[in-house]
């Protein structure tokens, strides 16, 4: 971790001198220096527990120096003097030439540890272009002399080649101690690829589909990583078992699981979350009584995936109604006896693992199918299949590895060794050891990136947005200067994706890029194991011995998860943690009321990330003013008293380092009346503002904001009130590239006479544009139309993205955004227009990739191919009112995807109807998915 400390540190030096206006560029390039000597490939060779020692060291001083020099920061903001400045600025620079001098100490005895190894790499050189002088010439005079040489080089190299194989092996001892403790399991979407169990998948189909009319349990039982979820999950969207039943579900149980949360989750899935508001106010007595009714209306399948106990199946079974329609439950477990316990009388059927040649065909598929590889690269490709024991889960993170090293075949030829090096008689310890040798195999950046997946509880969804911005506030992400961080932050969660260390659980159904990822629970095991013994993380759980997390703390950095539902619990054994050691705390609980937990929180001062948003908090706490190296916070905050709002103090702008800045209500207000936040004008003084997330706001003393407070850092703003969407406003806000507008209704009329959309012609670099209107409890719609739509020439020139929901536009007022020369993708959501025939202008969409019609009360659609000659994606959602798509959609040569959900079956079968017709005028495919 000691080359991400620095870079760390780098990138805190770098926003120091952007926040003080001081120059410290000779102590950034300095540690740039030294990180490019710590990445030079070597084999080290001697003492790996002094270097692993040395790297704490490294490690310790440079996340000390970051906390200082933030301090260090702020004295020279404050300075009310040149004099008091200068001197704040000269105790900085001494202080970083201190720190600098530090680390190169350290870094020196770092080196001396590899610098024998780096010598003799030097001979070898030397005795390749010695070796071929001697065969060009005989002629030189002491040949005998020169010939001592080479066997004295030659020998060196012998002994350096013996060192370099003992390194190999030493560093394989970490993966070797590693075994496989039990752990749950998600759904693995992205991997529905089955080389195997095809016999196996045609016997469950049967099982499912037909056979006795009363209610049955089918079980898959099976280790982890041998593939129970992939093939339930290819079960579960099999066109032909989806046609069988009428309602189906799908939930994962988890080794920590809540009764709750399982019972929404199946609500939901049969239902969606129409009843969402209804559902959240209920016990857990009635969500099992509704979801119990709910079943009875016909023939069901429930996907019960990843159960652990008797006691978890005894507390759902009897939300399972039998009503003699050949429903069925199919439940995946590591457990034969859960799975007999639960069996309608059927034997379980248990998960056998791949034998050589469907373990090659799936090594093969992920690797040489992707690529031209010479003959050699098989021989070896099939002894590492073979290795792998036919354990579908270490076959795909190899072949991820093996898809990084590319055409080298010495290194294939090590990772065959290796994987040979750790084979068990066990094969959950196998698998774990196998893992390693991936995690092993990262880079250094990477390696932290990985490792921070251990913060998150198991079967998390994580959204992307939300982790780019973490990494980036931990200042993981390696600096590089034409790239802005969340571009690095993308390409390094696409890294660990193609390693298969990482999977995609949700994309964008415009283009297609990742939205929310997760982690097998065998890989996950493999992160938490590494993270804690590096003294990484801090997950604080129910199920766990104080005293034995006690021991995992260090004078360095903690990352802290509490994950506790007991609060009086999580309380007490985070008063274990030293408060200058946590820079980061990420809350996940249910119970969003404690006092306590805040009160519990107030002590740590050094904190870099802070996540509260899953606790509700009756006002805005002053002490986080107080934590002035914040990079990222987030908080849920709800008015008990004040129906004005909720005010956020001017002294936020103290907080000078905060890159992102979330503030919703809680949870269980988004279904109610929330209250606005009242943002102070001094919001525009905070300079490394990157996000800023609001649910629905309003600007205090706006005219008092100076002009020189620009936020250039600023990338995305959401919850913007439109009253001040205003060229005063706009010139703050120069690189903005997202923009979410949102108010009620009567803030829109206003801002509608005063025609301040004009002025977004102010925003160069704005690429998605969203129109929202506030939904107030109990309210009507007052006007017939809500927002005026600007002229064209006002309109951002970039503009790529357009979405309104709650606009209430006229159809004929879309004709205007047919004409913007860069719109590809439109979005409307519920009530974004009114009236119930879309007649599309003669002009259309010529740019228009991607369309979504949502929860919109259109009847008929009357359009053309050539009012969307480009379509690409056509995405429709809850629009039962629709008769069908157009027909003439047909000769749209461009069309890949036809998605409908929940609308009238008529518009399911018109896109079957045009999917046939491509099909048969131009040979071609469109995807069609109806649900």
């Amino acid at each position: 971790m000691a080359i991400v400390a620095i870079n760390s540190l780098m990138i805190t030096i770098q926003q120091s001198m952007q926040v003080t206006g001081c120059n410290l560029q000779s102590f950034y390039e300095k540690l740039e220096s030294l990180i490019a000597i710590m990445e030079k490939p070597c084999s080290i060779t001697g003492d790996l527990e002094t270097l692993a020692s040395l790297e704490v060291k490294i490690a310790g001083v440079a996340y000390r120096a970051e906390d200082e020099i933030d301090a260090k920061s702020i004295e020279i903001i404050h300075a009310k003097t040149d004099t008091l400045r200068g001197k704040a600025f000269w105790k900085l620079c001494c202080y970083l030439e201190q720190v600098v001098e530090h680390i190169d100490s350290i870094m020196k005895e770092w080196m001396a540890i590899w610098d024998g190894c780096n010598n003799i790499k030097d001979f070898m050189i030397v005795l390749a272009s010695t070796k071929c002088f001697l065969a060009k010439t005989e002629m030189i005079q002491g040949l005998a002399f020169w010939k001592q040489v080479v066997g004295h080089m030659d020998s060196m190299r012998n002994k350096w080649m013996t060192k370099q194989s003992m390194y190999t092996k030493s560093k394989d001892v970490e993966a070797h101690n590693l075994t496989l403790a039990s752990t749950s399991r998600h759904f693995l979407e992205h991997e529905n690829t089955m080389v195997s169990h095809e016999n196996e998948f045609e016997m469950m189909q049967d099982q499912l589909t037909r056979g006795a009319s009363d209610l049955e349990v089918v079980s898959i039982v099976g280790m982890g990583g041998i593939g129970k979820t992939t093939l339930a999950n290819k079960i579960f969207c099999d066109p032909l078992v989806m046609s069988c039943f009428d309602k189906r579900a799908k939930v994962t149980i988890s080794q920590e699981y809540c009764v709750r949360n399982v019972l929404l989750c199946l609500l939901y899935s049969v239902r969606g979350k129409t009843d969402a508001q209804t559902y959240v106010e209920q016990n857990d007595g009635q969500l099992a009584d509704q979801l119990q009714k709910l079943l009875k209306r016909g023939r069901y399948l429930v996907v019960i995936d990843d159960i652990w106990t008797k006691g978890a199946w005894d507390d759902i079974k009897l939300c399972f109604p039998d009503c003699n329609c050949r429903s069925r439950i199919l439940m995946t477990t590591r457990n034969m006896e859960v799975a007999e316990y639960a069996s309608s009388g059927r034997p379980p059927y248990q998960m056998r693992l791949m034998n050589f040649d469907e373990s090659w065909s799936l090594l093969h598929e992920k690797v040489f199918a992707k690529d031209c590889f010479p003959p050699e690269f098989d021989e070896v490709g099939k002894q590492i299949a073979l290795k792998c024991k036919g354990l579908p889960l270490t076959i795909v993170v190899i072949a991820g590895l093996l898809s990084k090293i590319g055409k080298a075949l010495d290194e294939w030829k090590s990772v065959a060794a290796n994987v040979s090096s750790v084979v068990s008689t066990d094969l959950d310890v196998q698998c774990m050891r196998v893992l390693a040798l991936s995690y092993h195999h990262l880079p250094h950046h990477l390696r932290a990136c990985f490792l921070y997946f251990a913060l998150f509880p198991e079967d998390k969804l994580i959204f992307v947005n939300k982790l780019v911005k973490l990494w980036a506030a931990e200042g993981f992400l390696k600096v590089d200067e034409t790239k802005s961080m969340e571009q690095v932050a993308k390409q390094s969660l696409k890294d660990l994706v193609d390693r298969s260390l990482v999977f995609i659980q949700r994309v964008s159904s415009f283009d297609g890029k990742i939205k929310a990822c997760g982690m097998h629970d065998v890989i996950r095991e493999l992160c938490l194991r590494e993270a804690r013994k590096i003294n990484f993380v801090k997950v604080i759980m129910d199920n766990q011995n104080p005293s034995e997390q006690a021991r995992h703390f260090s004078t360095k950095r903690v990352w802290i998860s509490i994950q506790s539902q007991q609060l009086k619990i999580a309380v007490n054994r985070l008063s274990m943690v030293r408060n200058d050691d946590s820079c980061s705390i990420l809350l996940f609980i249910d119970d969003p009321f404690s006092s306590r937990m805040m009160q519990a929180l107030k002590r740590f001062k050094v904190l870099r990330v802070l996540d509260l948003a899953s606790l509700s908090l009756n006002t805005f706490p002053s002490c986080i003013v107080e934590l002035f190296h914040l990079r990222y916070l987030a908080l849920s905050v709800y008015s008990s008293t004040n129906d004005r709002g909720i005010d956020i103090p001017p002294s936020i702008a103290s907080l000078q380092y905060l890159q992102t800045l979330i503030l919703k209500p809680p949870t269980f207000l988004a279904w109610k009346c929330s209250r606005p936040f009242i943002l102070p004008s001094e919001i525009f003084k905070m300079f490394q503002l990157r996000h800023l997330s609001l649910d629905w706001s309003y600007l205090k003393q706006h005219e008092s904001i100076e002009r020189s407070w620009l936020l250039r850092s600023l990338q995305c703003l959401s919850g913007w009130n439109p009253l001040y969407c205003t060229s005063s406003v706009f010139r703050l806000l120069p690189n903005v590239k997202k923009l979410q507008i949102n108010g009620i209704q009567e803030d829109y009329i206003r801002s509608n006479k005063d025609k301040v959309f004009h002025d977004l012609c102010y925003l160069d670099q704005l690429k998605e544009l969203k129109f929202k209107t506030k939904k107030m409890a109990n309210a009507r719609p007052m006007f017939p139309t809500l927002l005026v739509l600007p002229p064209l020439g006002t309109f951002p020139k970039n503009l790529k993205k357009l979405a309104f929901t709650g606009t209430r536009l006229h159809w004929e007022d879309l004709e205007i955004l047919g004409k913007l020369p860069k719109l590809e993708a439109l979005k409307l959501g519920y009530d974004a227009c009114i009236g119930t025939d879309w007649k599309v202008g003669e002009e259309g969409f010529p740019h228009l990739k991607f369309l979504r019609l949502k929860h919109l009360y259109l009847h008929r659609w009357r359009a053309s191919s050539d009012h969307f000659p480009r379509l690409e994606r056509l995405v429709i959602n809850r629009c039962w009112s629709m008769y069908s798509i157009p027909q003439d959609f047909v000769d749209i040569t461009t069309l890949q995807l036809i998605h409908i959900s929940d609308s009238a079956k008529s518009v399911g079968n018109s896109a079957k109807k045009i999917q046939q017709e491509i099909e048969d005028n131009y040979g071609s495919s469109v995807e069609v998915c109806i649900s």
